[in-house]
């Protein structure tokens, strides 16, 4: 048992006189609930893509991915005129570098002013968010109005004060998007977060800040977040060094002593990871292996993100792992993404007593206001992770629109 769950007397001085403060133990039998949701991205556009002219040995023109036998690509500035031009030229549409992003769905939202836009995809699910007692997301993009835009997504600053609004406590930023805005992003994204009074954990000035935890206390219960990224974009430049700005990496080793660090002065561990292949539901032996001995070395849970689809969830030894959520909020869809989950934690002095499965809707257009599911599409989705979990080794029964797992050590 952490030693603050005793009475703790702390000192310190004020107005230059020593005082006691006492910490009370939490009340026996006293519950807080944990609401976890997948991945947040609300950019809604991505950079604008890089176009090119190439002139062909045959002297025919065209536009290529790739350098032409005998003449370099000249690059046009990505604006519309230019590209209208081009399209004159080749009698042709523009297949760009970002054919992936324009592939897929954007909405067609129009808004008033910046704060309307920043709190619209909350309106559906805030009162899940606000009930509970804590709640977690994924931050799947930086949060800045200036930075160089050199990934995919970059959100306006106003998004953090949506986050505070819409009942977010704490967001994990480290992810393969954390850099999109470089490191000038990055520090924007934390400056904004602490400004809005929203918590982040797994990016930092350097790697001994980003593997801070962040730490919330309600109804007398001590949570502590660390979150790491199994990858970044740019092929491991964004992972933070002891000189550098950036993500902490799923590294073993610092999980291990993060985790150490934290335990005896908290009640409660939470770790996200940011891993796994996306949109795939499968979880590999080796990512079940990954996660014992995390438990093992003390976490109490596993909040997964970065598929883009939910997956299975296990329970070992009292301590729930989800493997993925899935979506919560997206600046764009594609037709093979698929509703998600969200994660109820109950939890007391003692650890998770029980678990619950919401499905929150995340196709077609729902990924821009998501809203709890109710009905067939949420017993189809809850009979899918009822599957999934099965096969992990859990019981998932089906209360109504949510699953539910009983959880005991």
């Amino acid at each position: 048992m952490p030693a603050f769950r005793d009475y703790v007397v702390r000192t310190f001085l004020a107005a230059g006189l020593a005082v006691a403060a006492v910490v009370p133990q939490p009340v026996i039998g006293q519950q807080i609930t944990i609401v976890a949701v997948g991945d947040i991205e609300w950019s809604r556009a991505t950079k604008p893509p890089a176009m090119y002219y190439d002139a062909a040995p045959s002297g025919r023109s065209n536009v290529l991915w790739h350098r032409g036998d005998g003449w370099i690509r000249v690059p046009y500035a990505a604006t519309q005129d230019s590209r209208d031009v081009l399209e004159a030229a080749l009698d042709t549409t523009l297949i760009t570098e970002d054919a992936h992003h324009l592939r897929a769905h954007h909405y067609g939202l129009s808004f008033e002013d910046g704060q309307e836009e920043a709190r619209y995809p909350f309106h559906g699910a805030a009162d899940l968010l606000r009930d509970a007692d804590i709640a977690f997301a994924n931050l799947e993009t930086p949060l800045s109005d200036d930075a160089r835009w050199s990934g995919a997504f970059r959100t306006p600053s106003a998004f953090a004060d949506a986050l505070a609004w819409a009942g977010i406590d704490v967001v994990a930023t480290a992810n393969n998007h954390s850099l999109d805005a470089e490191g000038e992003g990055l520090l924007d994204t934390i400056h904004h977060l602490r400004r809005a009074g929203v918590g982040h954990a797994g990016t930092g000035r350097d790697l001994a800040d980003a593997r801070r935890p962040w730490i919330i206390e309600r109804g007398g219960l001590r949570v502590a977040f660390l979150a790491y990224a199994q990858f970044v974009n740019d092929g491991g430049s964004s992972f933070a060094t002891p000189s550098q700005s950036g993500v902490v990496p799923m590294d073993p080793l610092l999980i291990r002593e993060d985790i150490a660090r934290v335990r005896d002065r908290v009640d409660f561990v939470a770790v996200s990871f940011h891993w796994g292949i996306e949109n795939s539901q499968d979880v590999h032996p080796g990512m079940r292996d990954f996660a014992h001995d995390v438990l093992d070395a003390g976490a109490d849970a596993i909040l997964g993100h970065h598929p883009h689809v939910p997956r299975g969830i296990e329970v070992r030894d009292g301590k729930p792992v989800v493997y993925s959520m899935g979506n919560f909020i997206f600046g764009h869809g594609h037709d093979y993404w698929m509703d998600n989950i969200a994660v109820r934690l109950h939890l007391s002095a003692e650890g998770v007593t029980r678990l619950d499965v919401l499905p929150i809707a995340g196709r077609g257009d729902a990924l821009s206001q998501p809203y709890p599911l109710e009905g067939e599409a949420a017993r189809t989705l809850l009979e899918d992770i009822r599957a999934r979990s099965a096969g992990l080794g859990t019981t998932l029964r089906i209360e109504g629109n949510a699953g539910v797992i009983d959880v005991s050590r």
